[in-house]
């Protein structure tokens, strides 16, 4: 009995000596976690993410580096080309709607409301303060619109000249315009149609014999249009022309213009265009001129560590036209292995406290944004994954400022 109590203790002196020593292996182990992985750790993840929280930066201002307002040119009178502004007799005067074939002129008086979804014989002519709207229906005369609200051509088509002067809104979309065949001349023969004055302009998917002259707009966009002369964009606040096909292309004194994914088969004129946007264009007869889309964007550094940017992405692709940076307090910048005032690589280092000025070139994608195509979305990726975008709009500039962020984010495409 004594000696089977005996062998019993020290089983269990066994069994408490194999618990400490799990106990023991524990607290060892606990130890060498909590002290030894970070400093393998320290200068990986641990770090990083240090950075990455110590790493703050916003834009604090954007701009078109060549922006600046178009150059307005004075708008012809409604009696040019024509001479004539006003109906012929007989004409019928609209202030509804026009469903049957009409042979005469058709007059728009001043502020009213006309829609024809019929033929007319003649030419149709819109008065002051007035909306007119074609559907479906063929003007077999010219079409005048003097200083009218507005005017709306949907699967329109016009024989004579269409001369626009001071309208408000013009939306023409697939529309046949064949007035060229008259022979009559703006600012070159087998004029098709003229439209001049600040306002809003949009011509998609039709088809112009002749040639299309577009002067002192404010907000001008052509898009998937057959033109078969010359297409003359001048003195637009802002402009648009993208994925037409023309017979040339003359583009002067606009303040912002973007020229992408057309096919010209004549040449094309860049003038003095203050902000000018091209890619992607097959021409066929050669260009006179340069056309320069640069844009410049600051960006302050408001964290306790240095920024270095190490991507930049304009319209979420990778940036293709040209790079050049400087920080606004006149300090010479790392670049590369050099020092200097302007740097033309990446990356962008912002030191603490500093603010980087830079600027990128620009080259519209080969697909085109829906319109209104009006602002150029940007990026700016740190060395630490923390990022700024923003908007770029042709007509202000910089959006709403913004701080940077730390997020997963696949670039391209960036979204």
């Amino acid at each position: 009995m004594l000696s089977s109590f005996r062998r019993s203790r020290k089983g269990m002196a066994t069994i408490m000596a194999e618990v400490l020593m799990v106990v023991i292996v524990i607290i060892m182990s606990t130890i060498i976690f909590v002290w030894v992985v970070p400093t393998f750790t320290s200068q990986t993840g641990h770090d990083n993410a240090g950075a990455a929280y110590s790493e703050k930066f916003n834009t604090i201002r954007g701009q078109f580096a060549t922006y600046a307002a178009s150059i307005p040119e004075p708008v012809l009178p409604c009696t040019w080309p024509t001479g004539q502004c006003t109906p012929s007799s007989p004409y019928q005067t609209c202030t509804g709607s026009i469903t049957s074939p009409y042979s005469g002129d058709v007059f728009v008086p001043a502020n009213a409301v006309c829609v024809i979804t019929s033929s007319v014989g003649g030419g149709v002519y819109a008065q002051t303060g007035s909306n007119l709207t074609v559907v479906g229906g063929t003007i077999n005369g010219n079409l005048i619109a003097n200083y009218s609200n507005s005017l709306t051509l949907r699967n329109a088509n016009v024989k004579g000249f269409v001369g626009l002067y001071w309208v408000q809104t013009t939306n023409i979309s697939g529309s046949t315009l064949s007035g060229g065949n008259l022979g009559l001349s703006t600012d070159g023969p087998n004029a098709a149609m003229y439209a001049g004055g600040r306002g809003y302009f949009s011509m998609s998917n039709s088809t112009v014999i002749g040639q299309v002259e577009n002067e002192v707009g404010h907000e001008t966009y052509f898009v998937g249009n057959h033109i078969s002369l010359r297409l003359e964009v001048e003195s637009a606040d802002q402009g648009s022309i993208i994925s037409n096909t023309v017979g040339s292309l003359d583009l002067d004194q606009n303040g912002a213009v973007v020229i992408a994914s057309n096919t010209v088969n004549g040449s094309v004129k860049y003038g003095t265009n203050r902000w000018c946007g091209t890619g992607y264009n097959v021409i066929l007869g050669g260009t006179t001129g340069v056309c320069v889309g640069n844009v410049e964007v600051d960006v302050i550094n408001t964290g306790s560590i240095p920024v270095n940017f190490v991507s930049v992405y304009m319209t979420n692709i990778p940036l293709a036209g040209g790079l050049s940076w400087q920080l606004a307090s006149g300090n010479q910048v790392q670049c590369g292995t050099t020092q200097s005032v302007t740097c033309t690589q990446l990356p962008i280092i912002i030191p603490v406290g500093e603010i980087a000025e830079i600027t990128v070139g620009w080259t519209p994608p080969a697909s085109s944004f829906p319109l209104p195509w009006n602002y150029i979305y940007f990026i700016f990726v740190s060395s630490h994954q923390n990022f700024v975008d923003g908007y770029l709009y042709f007509s202000t500039g910089l959006g709403l400022p913004m701080q940077s962020r730390l997020e997963n984010r696949i670039c391209p495409p960036c979204w």
